[in-house]
């Protein structure tokens, strides 16, 4: 066994167990056109929407990390992802403007992202087969309604002995805490649990600054020299493999 005292088992949310990337691009997708009247912004709207995503999650990542170093609120977050977005695809953009469609776009998309929730192929499978030989756990950064509603569409409430939501407990992974308290939760200790997360920094560094071990959900096949994980997969199915 490649993971010898095996108790349990941690997994991530978005990205590892459900599709984020692509509910997050179809909901943006969706929300466009309904600013194509936008007369600064609304012709590269409609002719480089490829543009807009790629400055958006470029942005939303940057946030993100600020947030878990409590340099920026949630509240912020959800409108200045939107609004550094704007400004960066449309120069002529005021501060003033940006923010007030930011705001404005920053809305719309939480509306519409939840329409296009999906699983990760053999998630709902894999947790299924691992619930009767280890413990299961999760540890997810998110707004807590949204990652709860995630939960309650794929009756996934009880699926985890012990769900830890960044937005409930007041801290983000990477931070060691967040680690250590699903260990008390789990009533493990770290040489007994596996994480397993699609974020190479969040996620793996996370949980082996923790003292953990982690398997890297890597289906892009994403090359990295100084790749720390103990173990690499490109699907779940090779983690029930594993």
């Amino acid at each position: 066994m490649r993971f010898p005292d095996l108790k349990a088992i941690v997994f991530d949310l978005d990205n590892t167990l459900l599709d984020h990337n692509a509910a997050e691009k179809q909901a943006i997708t969706a929300f466009l056109p309904l600013y194509y009247h936008e007369p600064l912004i609304g012709s590269l709207l409609q002719t480089a929407p490829q543009e807009f995503l790629s400055r958006y999650r470029h942005w939303n990542e940057i946030l993100w990390r600020d947030l878990a170093m409590k340099r920026l609120s949630a509240d912020d977050l959800k409108w200045q992802r939107f609004a550094k977005t704007l400004l960066d695809v449309a120069p002529v953009f005021t501060d003033e403007d940006a923010k007030r469609l930011g705001k404005e776009m920053g809305k719309t998309y939480l509306e519409l992202y939840a329409d296009h929730w999906s699983m990760i192929p053999k998630a709902d499978e894999t947790l299924l087969a691992l619930k009767d030989r280890f413990k299961l756990g999760l540890i997810t950064n998110g707004f807590t309604e949204q990652q709860e509603g995630k939960l309650a569409r794929f009756g996934w409430q009880t699926r985890f002995d012990a769900a830890l939501l960044s937005g409930k407990v007041g801290v983000m992974k990477p931070h060691k805490e967040i680690f250590d308290m699903t260990l008390a939760a789990l009533g493990v200790k770290a040489h007994e649990i596996v994480y397993v997360g699609d974020h190479y920094e969040t996620d793996i560094v996370g949980a082996q600054n923790a003292g953990w071990r982690a398997i890297w959900f890597n289906p892009a096949n994403s090359v990295r020299p100084e790749n720390r994980a103990d173990w690499t997969i490109a699907g779940l199915k090779e983690l029930l493999e594993l």
